[in-house]
């Protein structure tokens, strides 16, 4: 089997040089194309893992933040005389303060 098979068909089908060489050119233009899309697939893919990494990121140390407020505030809470009222910590709880 031909690495080539489209060429070849074309070597076989065209009728002179000129149509062959018509035919190669559209091919040509069909693989640059290609290769537009597969590099601008490439780019998305590219983008779109980098910004699900930096949104886990981003989760992760809003997380560690809630975390820490609600150490705190549990803290605190647990200290005399209490520093935190039940407001402060229904506030410490709360994902985004």
């Amino acid at each position: 089997m031909s690495d080539t098979p489209r060429t070849d068909k074309a070597w076989k089908t065209t009728h002179s040089v000129y149509e062959f060489t018509v035919e190669m050119k559209r091919m040509e233009r069909e693989l640059n194309e290609a290769n537009k899309t597969i590099s601008l697939q490439h780019e998305l893919m590219t983008t779109a893992e980098k910004r699900g990494v930096d949104k886990a990121k981003e989760e992760l140390n809003e997380a560690n933040q809630h975390i820490k407020r609600l150490e705190e505030a549990g803290d605190a809470m647990m200290s005399e005389p209490c520093e935190y009222t039940f407001e402060q910590w229904i506030k410490a709880k709360e994902k985004k303060p």
